[in-house]
C-alpha cells in the first residue's frame, strides 16, 4: 500500500455500521476520523443494554434503531430488525463507501440481505473467529469459516494490530492496521485523593478470566500496596472477595477521561487475561497504549502477544498468567520505586507519540486504505 504522510479527502459519502451506540470508545474515536475524510458520514447503530449515550461526535448523521438489541443467540429477532434498519438507511442515503464493524454485519451483504456499495470495508474490533466462548466455542471451525466468508466479501480490512492481521488465513485485497491507541495528551492531571501507592485495575474484571485471583493472592504478600479498581465487576469471586479486600478500592464506572487521570496517579496498570480465549492471546488491549501514553508500567501476562510490544519499549512487567510469586515481585518493585523502570516508561511515552498516537496516525492509515481501494479523491478547495 502506498503511504501518505497526510490524509486526503474523498469525493464520496460513507456509512458506518455498528451494533451499538456511537459513545463506544473505538467508534467515538473513528467517527471524527471518517468525518475528516468524507464530505458526508452516516452512523447506523442501535441500543444495547447500556443506557449511556453521551458525547456523540459532531458532524455525523445519526440513525439509531431505538429498540434494545441485547446480546447472545436470543437476540436473533433483534438482529434481523436491525438489519432492516440498515437496509432502509442505505437505500435512502446511497453511500459509496460502507464500513461495517465485525463480520456479522458484512455477512448480510454476502447473502444479498443488504445492497452492496461500491466499496465495502470490514472494521474488526473482535473477530467472530476469535471471540466466541461457552458451549458455542465447540463450533469455532464454523465461526472461522464465516469470518473467512466475510473477508472474501469485503474489499478492505482494518485490524487493531499486526498480530491479529497475521492470524487471518483469508483477508480482503487491501488491509490496514489502526492501533487501538488514544490520542496524544501532553499533560494528564493525576486524580487526587487516591490511596498511595496503588496498582490500577480498569475495565471488565471477571472470575477466572482477568487474573483477579492471582492478583489478590499477590497483594497479600506485599504490605503497603493498594489496588484501585474502576469498571465492571463480574462473578462471585470478584464481587464477593476481591472488591471487599481492605486494600482494594472500588470507584465503579467512571468516564473515560477520568480513567487516564487515575492511571496518571498510579504506580502501574494491570492487564492479565486468561489464554483460554484466542482474542486474549492475540490481545489488543486499550490498556497497552494507555499505559504507554501515560508513562506507566504495564503488568501483562506473557501469553498475550501484546506483551511483546510492552517488552520492546521497556514499560512491560511480564509474568505467566496466574503466577502469584512473580506478580508479587512486580508489586514490590512498583511499591518501592525503580528509577530505571521510570526512565524506560518515559522513553516509551515518547515512542507512543511518534509511532502510535491516534491523532497522528489513524486518519493517515484509513486514508491509505481508501486510496488503495480506488475511492475517488476530492478536488482541492478552489481548484
Amino acid at each position: 500500500m502506498a503511504e501518505t504522510r497526510q490524509p486526503v479527502r474523498f469525493n464520496a459519502r460513507a456509512a458506518y455500521i455498528f451494533s451499538d451506540l456511537p459513545s463506544y470508545v473505538r467508534a467515538k474515536k473513528t467517527l471524527p476520523v471518517l468525518a475528516s475524510l468524507f464530505h458526508e458520514v452516516h452512523f447506523i447503530g442501535c441500543r444495547r443494554r447500556r443506557s449511556w449515550d453521551a458525547g456523540r461526535p459532531e458532524g455525523i448523521h445519526y440513525h439509531i434503531d431505538p429498540r434494545e438489541l441485547g446480546y447472545g443467540l436470543g437476540t436473533i429477532g433483534g438482529v434481523l430488525r436491525f438489519i432492516g434498519t440498515i437496509r432502509r438507511v442505505l437505500r435512502e442515503v446511497r453511500p459509496e463507501v460502507v464500513i461495517s464493524v465485525n463480520e456479522e454485519y458484512i455477512l448480510p451483504f454476502t447473502f444479498g440481505m443488504l445492497p452492496r456499495p461500491r466499496t465495502l470495508v470490514l472494521d474488526l474490533y473482535d473477530s467472530i473467529g476469535m471471540r466466541i466462548t461457552g458451549p458455542a466455542r465447540r463450533l469455532n471451525p464454523l465461526w472461522r469459516k464465516l469470518s473467512e466468508t466475510a473477508m472474501r466479501t469485503a474489499d478492505g480490512l482494518v485490524e487493531v494490530n499486526e498480530e491479529r492481521l497475521a492470524w487471518h488465513r483469508v483477508v480482503p485485497r487491501a488491509t490496514a492496521v489502526v492501533h487501538n491507541a488514544p490520542p496524544w495528551i501532553e499533560t494528564i492531571t493525576p486524580m487526587e485523593g487516591l490511596p498511595e501507592p496503588f496498582l490500577y485495575v480498569s475495565g471488565s474484571l471477571e472470575d477466572d478470566l482477568h487474573g483477579a485471583e492471582a492478583l489478590l493472592a499477590a497483594l497479600e504478600k506485599v504490605p503497603g500496596m493498594n489496588i484501585v479498581f474502576t469498571g465492571r465487576a463480574l462473578g462471585p469471586f470478584v464481587t464477593g472477595t476481591f472488591l471487599k479486600h481492605p486494600r482494594v478500592h472500588n470507584l465503579g464506572m467512571i468516564p473515560y477521561e477520568d480513567v487516564l487521570r487515575v492511571l496518571a496517579a498510579a504506580r502501574g496498570l494491570y492487564n492479565h487475561t486468561s489464554p483460554v480465549r484466542l482474542n486474549y492471546i492475540y490481545g489488543a488491549p486499550n490498556k497497552l497504549y494507555e499505559a504507554m501514553m501515560t508513562g506507566r508500567p504495564l503488568l501483562i501476562n506473557r501469553e498475550n502477544h501484546a506483551a511483546r510490544l510492552a517488552e520492546k519499549h521497556g514499560f512491560g512487567l511480564v509474568a505467566p498468567y496466574g503466577d502469584v510469586e512473580e506478580i508479587a515481585a512486580q508489586l514490590r518493585l512498583l511499591r518501592d520505586g525503580a528509577g530505571e523502570l521510570s526512565a524506560a516508561c518515559e522513553r516509551a511515552r515518547e515512542a507512543f507519540r511518534e509511532e502510535y498516537a491516534w491523532d497522528r496516525w489513524a486518519a493517515v492509515r484509513w486514508s491509505e486504505l481508501f486510496l488503495s481501494l480506488g475511492v475517488p479523491v476530492a478536488e482541492p478547495a478552489g481548484a
